[in-house]
């Protein structure tokens, strides 16, 4: 989705990944078996995602974030949506809506750096303490873009074709 978007479509997306694959190490469980290599020097750089990599950061102190951007232009991200809701007919749903309403109320949403090592998903909300204030330096100059995400939906299997022709995965 982010070449996508950063490279302006999805030839010049996948013309790109084409080349980074000539550096992929092979196949990884998941991105967090990747910042340990990264951290011991194995491995110069891996993908990650934010709230991650500050989680652990204090036991892993040899990653530096960065947002890749192409030559003059700001550096991009985009938030991956998350959701949580009610099971029709699951058991305490009086008690399941007001856990959802608080989870996402400014009380609970300003908690969420320090504790939860994330950021709020309310934009009214600006939390404060020592993770959040380097969550924003993280930031400083770094474009959010929405993806348009019913194309992403429409277009899904088309995009995760390209993803393996250019990959090999």
């Amino acid at each position: 989705i982010k070449s996508i978007h950063d490279f302006g479509g999805l030839e010049p997306a996948m013309d790109y990944l084409r080349k980074l694959q000539k550096n992929n190490v092979g196949p990884s469980a998941s991105t967090g078996a990747l910042v340990p290599k990264v951290d011991k020097g194995e491995l110069l750089v891996s993908n990650s995602d934010l709230q991650m990599s500050f989680a652990n950061r204090e036991a892993m102190p040899n990653q530096d974030i960065f947002f890749p951007a192409k030559e003059g232009n700001a550096p991009t991200s985009f938030s991956q949506p998350y959701a949580a809701g009610l099971v029709r007919g699951g058991p305490q749903q009086e008690n399941a809506q007001k856990l959802l309403d608080y989870l996402i109320s400014p009380e609970a949403q300003e908690l969420i750096s320090d504790t939860g090592g994330g950021f709020p998903s309310r934009t009214d909300v600006t939390p404060e303490g020592e993770y959040a204030e380097r969550a924003r330096k993280a930031m400083e100059g770094v474009e959010i873009f929405t993806p348009d995400w019913k194309t992403i939906d429409k277009e899904l299997d088309a995009y995760l074709e390209a993803w393996r022709q250019a990959t090999g995965s």
